[in-house]
């Protein structure tokens, strides 16, 4: 139930272009700790005093500084998911492009049918299972083009000592291709933890409490405003780059598309 909740949000979210995704965290930040301590400091309970002014500032610097290390290790964490995905989606693609090439090199007319295969095994990747990494699917139709090649490749008979030698480097960069799909279709599930939501958002609750604490001043207003807005910034860029396939910034078949122009144009 709370998988789907946090998918729920996320999908949501991630229909959002950057800069939306950017001002709406801010603006909830912006009304977390800045608005609602405000409010609360006219419940009499929470009216802040000499004293409890005293205690915030003794608690807001550990309260930020961990906050600050908890931030930047899931941000470090996140672009490194990020590019790990993006290498897999490169050498998968350099991948197709060796074992197409090897297949014109091979020098038997009875393998241009394999290679109108791979050629179209490439553009499925692009136009049908692309969409569907972001829900960490992949496609059944580039899943059976991939079986129809694969048991192809197989039935090839080489029929000189250099084809022999061929075949062998074939059917290892087509296994190659294979490992590379299934692990591509496994990082599309790549995400921080929920945990790791769970314990930011404690983090944020306990700075709305301390900044309850804190008697009204002109410099307290003015930290009051920048931090929220600081922390929106800075979460927005965790959310952006959290799931590598999902939002504005996610990772493009690039890579594929120009290996299918390599491919148009290949002849030996």
């Amino acid at each position: 139930m709370n998988n789907r909740r946090e998918d729920a949000f996320f999908n949501w979210v991630y229909k959002k272009s950057n800069v939306q995704i950017l001002l709406i965290l801010i603006l909830f930040f912006v009304t977390l700790l800045d608005v609602l301590p405000r409010l609360l400091q006219f419940i009499p309970v929470f009216a802040p005093t000499q004293d409890s002014t005293r205690l915030g500032l003794a608690l807001f610097g550990s309260i930020i500084t961990l906050s600050g290390l908890l931030i930047g290790f899931l941000l470090n964490q996140a672009q490194s998911n990020f590019r790990e995905v993006q290498t897999l989606v490169s050498q998968e693609a350099g991948r197709i492009n060796n074992l197409d090439r090897l297949l014109t090199r091979f020098g038997d007319p009875s393998i241009a049918p394999i290679r109108a295969e791979l050629f179209e095994y490439m553009n499925s990747i692009v136009d049908d299972e692309w969409a569907l990494l972001q829900k960490g699917e992949g496609s059944t139709k580039t899943h059976m083009l991939w079986r129809g090649i694969s048991r192809k490749l197989m039935s090839i008979e080489p029929h000189s000592n250099r084809q022999t030698a061929m075949y062998t480097d074939i059917i290892k960069k087509s296994e190659e291709v294979a490992e590379s799909r299934e692990a591509r279709i496994e990082h599309a599930n790549v995400r921080l933890p929920g945990l790791f939501w769970v314990v930011i958002l404690i983090c944020m609750l306990a700075l709305l409490g301390i900044n309850t604490l804190f008697l009204p001043s002109d410099s307290f207003f003015l930290g009051l405003k920048i931090l929220p807005v600081t922390m929106g910034a800075l979460i927005s860029l965790l959310v952006i780059t959290d799931q590598p396939f999902k939002g504005q910034n996610s990772v493009k078949p690039d890579a594929f598309y120009k290996i299918i122009e390599s491919i148009k144009t290949r002849k030996e």
